[in-house]
């Protein structure tokens, strides 16, 4: 899964744009973390942002989107639609034709769906690099392309006046933020290779800086072949593979803009290449201690189908902004035979992202027991059906302090290492059985997380 943040820079639309999106309806969070808030996202949820943002390059509004995405509107229904919008965006003057590349770029990752995911991505050390780059804030997207050919004229400007010619493609560096929608900061480069009498001090004082990069032992790279209106759905690949693989980003993107001419091509038409490899330095991804046993290697889930069962216990319904959930449990406790339990070795921690009229970013957590049907409720509890389903079961060693870890580690990396997709109900839940030890470092719970 994604942080909200990059899933904001993945998709080029801001955090705040997604918060009014999640208030309305049109696109939900899969997952928001009950102990930090963090709200995350999947891949999968960039198909349906992507017909949000056709739909509102059309000019509808966003109540008439989201009644057309509930009437589940058709690719063929789609691509009529926008090819009418195309016409009309023909005619208009140049900011409304930069408008019709957003409108067809969606389009193509709308028909396109997941292709994009099976971008072969290489893994390689990158050696350091001495630079000349420069950095400058472009006002709003449209702005973006005549801000880089500004910077490219000053760096080949700086370049001649030292004698020096390139040592690597030219490339942009790119800070791993959150999209924003105006003030969008670029920092353009190139590979320089200094004569022994030049040094760093030879710029001071000039908008260019000379500095190294450092060596990087993996970087991924992937090659993106296409107009640049299609590079969200190589990002897209990259991040697909991080997930699968076990990695997580570790530094800046680069996109190095590849000419076929060669490196010493006129710079006017290296930034038009046809090809652009975006690169990012990874690392494996942290496996918290929390998800890893003494005794058993694998850390793989165990996919189980648990059949329908019903459970009584304690609610709260919030964001668990200051330990509720414990405190929760420790009004529960004392009551755990209040029920008649069918099984009294087994206690449930049940977790519903889906609330009526729950506030933005509330779940449901109910502290509960397995009940019969024709158990009476004790005063005061909550009555809750849990259907039939799958579960990947992922398993918590050691105390809770550090169960937030571990849900980290299952919804960033474990689902998706294992192949597996989070349930649209977006449940999960702890069981607590007799090998669960309080404060203990042996103590082991269950975290059953609902898939397809």
């Amino acid at each position: 899964m994604l942080k909200i943040g990059d899933f904001s820079n993945l998709a080029h639309v801001s955090i705040k744009t997604l918060h009014h999106y999640d208030e309305m309806g049109l696109l939900k969070p899969a997952r928001i973390d009950r102990f930090s808030g963090y709200r995350y996202y999947t891949l999968q949820q960039l198909a349906t942002l992507n017909r949000i943002l056709a739909l509102k390059d059309l000019g509808l509004s966003l109540d008439q989107v989201a009644q057309l995405l509930r009437d589940d509107i058709s690719p063929a229904e789609m691509r009529g639609m926008l090819r009418l919008k195309r016409v009309e965006l023909a005619t208009r003057v140049d900011e409304e034709q930069a408008r019709l590349k957003r409108v067809e770029g969606r389009l193509r990752q709308i028909e396109q769906g997941d292709s994009a995911a099976s971008a072969e991505v290489a893994l390689k050390p990158v050696p350091a690099q001495t630079i000349l780059s420069a950095h400058v804030v472009a006002a709003s997207e449209s702005m973006l392309a005549p801000a880089r050919q500004s910077l490219q004229a000053l760096l080949q400007n700086h370049l001649e006046r030292a004698q020096l010619k390139p040592a690597s493609p030219w490339f942009a560096l790119l800070d791993n933020l959150p999209y924003a929608d105006t003030d969008l900061e670029i920092t353009l480069g190139v590979g320089v290779n200094l004569r022994s009498s030049q040094r760093a001090g030879d710029w001071s004082g000039t908008p260019v800086q000379l500095r190294e990069l450092a060596a990087v032992p993996m970087m991924a790279s992937v090659i993106h072949a296409g107009e640049a209106i299609a590079l969200p759905q190589t990002y897209a690949a990259l991040y697909a593979w991080t997930q699968v693989n076990g990695y997580q980003f570790d530094g800046a993107f680069r996109e190095f803009y590849l000419p076929e001419t060669g490196i010493e091509a006129p710079p006017a038409s290296q930034l038009e290449a046809s090809l652009i490899e975006v690169q990012c330095p990874v690392a494996r991804a942290t496996v918290p201690l929390s998800v890893q046993s003494r005794k058993e290697t694998s850390m793989e889930p165990t996919i189980v189908t648990k059949p329908a069962f019903k459970a009584a216990g304690l609610s709260y319904v919030g964001k668990n902004q200051h330990d509720e959930i414990g405190q929760l449990w420790g009004r529960f406790i004392p009551r755990l035979n209040e029920p008649r339990r069918i099984n009294p070795q087994v206690s449930y921690g049940l977790c519903f992202s889906e609330v009526e009229n729950a506030q933005e970013g509330e779940f449901e957590y109910v502290a509960a027991v397995e009940v019969a049907d024709d158990q009476a409720i004790p005063a005061g509890m909550a009555y809750r059906e849990v259907p039939g389903q799958k579960y990947a079961v992922f398993t918590h060693h050691g105390k809770l302090d550090t169960l937030s870890e571990t849900y980290q580690y299952i919804y960033n990396t474990g689902i998706a290492q294992a192949g597996l997709q989070i349930h649209p109900s977006k449940f999960d839940m702890e069981v607590y059985t007799a090998e669960f030890i309080p404060n203990s470092d042996d103590s082991k719970l269950y975290i059953y997380v609902a898939i397809q």
